[in-house]
């Protein structure tokens, strides 16, 4: 294994600490939903064994671990401070169905059992060309045979009018020795908004200044960054015995940002995949995709059948269009039941009379737009804070630490260092008149009793006493 001082990769994650965060794209109730639209059968994430590359501290892992405990999951990472600090969280939370390796891709045995769930989120795009063909072989060896691997990586043409600002900020940084935030405020300040030119070079720096010192020596200006087109990436994958299913989010096949103009545009290209694909990215300027890939030798169907559509569970997603009785009906069951995720086929049995082609249709086309956030089995919370307000272990041990707190949706929150001294509070031993008086004492500023309805919205409560 190189030492990290001959690695600038290495020794970037050796030397800073990459920020506590999960990432919902790489859930595995999601991606088997992507699976499953490509005409692949996955494995049941309650049940599956998974590996995670490039899993840092934890925070992506560990709360899905501790949301299926019989499944097993591996974590590895080139960081060996990252490792050790996972392990003590797994340690914390009691989870015990998590194991985690300080070591590189290229010299990791994971044993002769096979995985049914690849992560590697955040990994392909920031590490050299060696590194990359290894993670793509390592993918197709030891996928189980219904097995998908989650690769996100960054896209050339979206990246096109990046990596200059890039360039020049590293130049200017050279110069004056001024930190990056004030270098890229400097570069900002040079344009002029009123221009097409000027307002697109912006926006660009507005979205580096907001991603923060935090995550920038990661992303932008990590020691790697190598965007690819999309055509190289399924080229060099399918080279290595991968096939691309398709986004990890099915609204991202067609980005959801693309009007029914472009859309129809696109229409000659359909039985064009790829260039479909192409096109869109063009189109859109995207800089940043998570595929869902599977062995070249899986065995998929051709596509996914009227009933397997009500094999899912779904949430609303963006606001659907009106005017289609049938589709105000299913919204209105769908609004019912917010904000869980629920079974299509309870949705189906409180609809007796509906059409169920068309609902499927209807079903089909909302996932794939984004109306519609599709997950493979159900997610249930009560929306409601409980009278002792009590989180579960692992969200205790992050909050501990000042860390992010993870959702039942996979996502991640962050809050200011006063919050963080009301959410340890919330171990279940004090009522919601007492965390408000501490709340009161400790952040005067904040509206406590919102804030505690959107934690409990966004399922981060452990179920109060029956």
């Amino acid at each position: 294994m190189p030492s990290a001082a001959a690695c600038p990769v290495a020794q970037l994650y050796q030397t800073h600490r990459y920020p506590a965060m999960s990432h919902p794209l790489s859930d595995p109730a999601v991606t088997a939903v992507a699976a499953r639209l490509g005409g692949l059968h996955t494995a049941a994430p309650r049940h599956a064994r998974i590996l995670e590359i490039g899993s840092a501290s934890g925070h992506n892992l560990l709360p899905l671990a501790r949301r299926w405990p019989k499944s097993q999951w591996v974590g590895i990472d080139l960081a060996m401070p990252a490792i050790a600090e996972a392990r003590q969280l797994a340690a914390a939370a009691g989870i015990g169905n998590a194991e985690f390796h300080a070591v590189d891709l290229r010299y990791f045995d994971p044993g002769d059992q096979p995985f049914d769930y690849i992560i590697a989120h955040g990994v392909f795009s920031w590490v050299p060309d060696e590194v990359k063909f290894a993670l793509l072989d390592f993918c197709r060896r030891h996928l189980a045979p219904a097995g998908v691997a989650t690769i996100s990586f960054n896209l050339a043409s979206g990246w096109a009018h990046r990596l200059p600002v890039i360039a020049m900020a590293r130049a200017l940084q050279a110069a004056t020795g001024a930190d990056l935030p004030a270098t890229l405020e400097l570069l900002r300040d040079t344009l002029d908004a009123a221009t097409p030119h000027g307002a697109h070079l912006h926006s660009i720096l507005d979205n580096m200044l907001a991603k923060g010192t935090d995550i920038l020596p990661f992303d932008d200006f990590a020691p790697v960054n190598d965007p690819w087109p999309f055509e190289q990436f399924v080229q060099v994958a399918a080279r290595a015995g991968l096939r691309w299913l398709g986004e990890s989010d099915p609204a991202e096949n067609l980005p959801s940002v693309l009007g029914e103009a472009a859309r129809a545009a696109l229409g000659p290209l359909a039985a064009l995949p790829l260039q479909a694909q192409l096109a869109a990215d063009f189109a859109t300027g995207r800089t940043f995709r998570s595929g869902v890939l599977c062995r070249d030798d899986a065995a998929t169907l051709p596509g996914l059948t009227h009933d397997g559509v009500f094999d899912f569970a779904v949430s609303a997603g963006a606001p659907a269009p009106g005017g289609n009785p049938l589709a105000a009906t299913f919204y209105q069951a769908l609004a019912a039941a917010a904000p869980a995720c629920v079974p299509l086929r309870e949705i189906l049995a409180a609809m007796p009379g509906a059409d169920r082609p068309a609902l499927a249709r209807l079903v089909f086309d909302g996932i794939t737009r984004g109306w519609l956030l599709p997950r493979i089995e159900a997610l249930r919370f009560d929306p409601l804070p409980p009278p002792r307000p009590c989180l579960n272990p692992l969200l205790l041990a992050c909050a501990q630490r000042g860390l992010a707190l993870t959702d039942a949706w996979h996502e991640s929150w962050s809050f200011p260092p006063a919050h963080y001294e009301v959410l340890v509070a919330m171990d279940g031993s004090r009522s919601q008149a007492a965390l408000a008086a501490l709340s009161h004492a400790r952040c005067p500023e904040l509206a406590f009793v919102p804030w505690l309805e959107h934690l409990a919205q966004r399922g981060l409560f452990e179920p109060g006493p029956a």
